[in-house]
């Protein structure tokens, strides 16, 4: 579902960069994986993706690993992380250049690019692929609504992220089913917010950024439609043992408007509930020491629950 210039919208960079076209649940491969397009500013044009030859082979590495092994999206995505673990992290990389374009890094990312490529490089070889131009066109089945034209065709809040692939039978939530509770708070940050945001703060002047921001308006609008939901960080103890490595755990923010400001991939392992994330305070990816459980009590300002969501 993980933003920008400012210190209050710190919270929302993790998912005010998040985006999906619509969940596509099976992306057709480019058959020509030999080719790319140099680019004035050193990137690369591969596949679908703006990228690096370093992000390909790190990418393609990871997905013959994962290939190698049996086991469902969730076995495989975690198999991911930790391949990726030691990655740098670096905020707001989909906000480069002028216009909008899809971006697929692995050797460098924040929470929610972190998450998002892990999932599809999981669902590319669950669909019998490894190649890097099949994984652009699966992240950009899951990052925006059908086209890449405008920063408002991306999906910029986690909780739209999870109803589409919900609705595309790419992962189910789970949070009401293992003892989770409707949490009816109204989803806004960005319309309200737009200075912030490096496509939507001249909305005042700018035809093209006042346009971003009543698309992404509305969206906000039919969002709110349907209450969200949590697990209060004080229950969540009591329900971690129905959580799974693999699972995707977003952590509810406390920021007004905004609704997750954190996601991470649940790996349970040694009694412990844990999980792996692209840290912004460790700088890197990494598995945090604590529980969920504990991270959100002890460790995590301004959260104040979890969903939980599992890959299918």
């Amino acid at each position: 579902m993980r933003t920008l210039h400012i210190i209050i919208a710190a919270a929302a960079v993790c998912f005010s960069t998040i985006a999906g076209a619509g969940f596509i649940r099976e992306s057709r491969p480019v058959k020509d994986s030999s080719l790319s397009l140099e680019r004035t500013d050193g990137e690369i044009v591969k596949g679908l993706a703006v990228t690096t030859p370093k992000d390909v082979a790190k990418a393609e590495r990871i997905m013959e690993i994962m290939a190698s092994r049996e086991g469902s999206t969730a076995d495989r995505m975690i198999v991911a992380a930790k391949e990726m673990l030691g990655t740098d992290y670096v905020a707001s990389t989909l906000e480069a250049g002028d216009k909008e374009e899809l971006r697929v890094y692995t050797t460098k990312t924040d929470c929610i690019i972190f998450v998002e490529t892990c999932l599809n490089m999981a669902r590319t070889v669950g669909a019998g692929h490894t190649d890097f131009e099949t994984l652009s066109s699966m992240v950009a089945s899951t990052r925006y609504r059908g086209r890449i034209s405008s920063y408002a065709d991306r999906i910029h809040y986690t909780t739209e992220w999870i109803r589409r692939g919900e609705a595309a039978g790419i992962m189910k939530d789970l949070t009401l089913e293992i003892g989770g509770s409707e949490f009816p708070k109204p989803i806004n940050f960005m319309s309200t917010h737009y200075k912030s945001y490096k496509h939507l703060r001249d909305a005042d002047t700018d035809p093209v950024a006042a346009e971003n921001r009543r698309i992404i308006s509305e969206v906000e609008k039919k969002l709110n439609e349907k209450p969200q939901s949590w697990i209060p960080a004080a229950k969540i103890k009591s329900v971690e043992s129905k959580i799974k490595t693999g699972d995707i755990i977003g952590f509810m923010t406390t920021t007004d408007g905004l609704d997750i400001g954190h996601v991470a991939i649940a790996y349970v392992h040694d009694g412990k509930v844990g999980f792996i994330h692209a840290s912004q305070g460790g700088g890197l990816v990494m598995e945090q020491p604590q529980s969920i459980a504990d991270y959100v009590l002890k460790v995590r300002k301004g959260c104040q629950g979890i969903k939980v969501v599992r890959p299918l």
